[in-house]
């Protein structure tokens, strides 16, 4: 009698061990999958391809190489050749620049190549105020170079987040603070809080010193100047109109 009463709590605890295991198994394969769900709503998986403005302007990881981000936009057919066929673009710009030793870089240059596309290199850093030449190269690529355009930085977040503003504002003429809340987001995997504030404290610097004064203006006329005070960098200085409509494109 007495080891049947031993045996019926052992079998009870060893049920019991077996129901719990199989429940934290169940909450980390939940918690697992709803890891995934979120990375892939903030761009992390599939290219972070989005649309700035529907027919005209996109935006997007980088899309080519050997990368998670370029295989997984591939598996979700956000590839970089896909992406241009299927929104028809003209102009790709490169905002992490490179050389013909990049996977990606040298990838990106054959694929715009082939299909036609103008390529721009306008490097910037996410961590770092972008300095006024490029923007003023920026700028130029807006009024000249053909649509549909796509731009993209390596992750599509932070430093595309600040060209998304920055169209939206001097090309759709949208607000400030309305361009700011659609583009630099977390929805594109921006974290405003992190080093890459800096696309932010960008802004910030507008509001400050503009004075009412159209962002388009300030870039051109007053920006080299705050961006020296900020970063006390002697490379503030733009280059000439001639050297940005000779500045180089494949």
């Amino acid at each position: 009698m007495n080891e049947v009463n031993q045996v019926e709590p052992q079998n009870t605890a060893v049920k019991t061990r077996k129901k719990n295991r199989k429940a934290t198994a169940v909450k980390l394969g939940l918690g697992f999958g709803g890891l995934l769900v979120l990375l892939w709503w903030i761009g992390v998986f599939g290219g972070n391809v989005r649309a700035v403005v529907p027919g005209v302007m996109y935006r997007s990881a980088q899309l080519t190489g050997n990368n998670y981000t370029a295989d997984t936009a591939r598996w979700f057919g956000h590839g970089f050749r896909q992406t241009l066929t299927k929104y028809h673009i003209k102009t790709v710009i490169n905002l992490r620049g490179g050389n013909m030793g990049n996977d990606y870089y040298r990838d990106e240059i054959n694929e715009s190549k082939a299909l036609g596309a103008v390529h721009v290199d306008i490097p910037m850093s996410a961590r770092h105020l972008p300095p006024p030449s490029s923007l003023k190269l920026l700028i130029h690529v807006f009024d000249r170079d053909p649509y549909p355009m796509i731009f993209h930085c390596q992750g599509g977040s932070d430093r595309s987040g600040l060209v998304g503003t920055l169209f939206l504002v001097m090309k759709e003429g949208v607000p400030l603070d309305k361009a700011e809340d659609e583009q630099l987001t977390m929805r594109y995997g921006h974290f405003g809080f992190t080093s890459t504030g800096a696309m932010n404290h960008f802004f910030d610097l507008y509001r400050q010193t503009a004075n009412g004064m159209a962002m388009r203006q300030w870039i051109l006329l007053q920006y080299p100047s705050v961006y020296l005070k900020a970063t006390h960098s002697t490379a503030a200085t733009g280059p000439t109109d001639q050297q940005v409509q000779q500045a180089p494109r494949q």
